[in-house]
């Protein structure tokens, strides 16, 4: 069977409280074309529901300042940030980042 090279996909995995939120640990997409990390956000905030997108988004529409999002294991902010492209293949990770004093 030949691969559709026109097709990407990705797996997303959430770790810790956000897994709890999510239902699982790990969900696999495919798209026809390149995303940004900002449209993979949005997709999953419409298929997970509004209590993921109130979770990973601030109330001025950025990043939660207590996520880290990795590509392959980088954070995102060694990229373009919510702007990087994901490519084939590609491992978004969710983290909560912990805090504490």
């Amino acid at each position: 069977m030949l691969k559709d090279f026109n097709v990407i996909n990705i797996k997303t995995s959430f770790l810790s409280l956000l897994a709890d939120i999510v239902g699982k640990e790990e969900i696999s997409l495919s798209f026809d074309s390149p995303l940004t990390i900002r449209e993979i956000l949005v997709l999953l905030s419409s298929m997970i529901g509004r209590n993921f997108e109130e979770n990973i988004f601030s109330s001025m529409g950025t990043l939660n300042k207590y996520i880290i999002l990795g590509i392959n294991g980088k954070d995102i902010r060694r990229f373009d940030g919510l702007d990087s492209i994901i490519k084939d293949g590609d491992e978004i990770s969710f983290l909560p980042a912990i805090a504490g004093g």
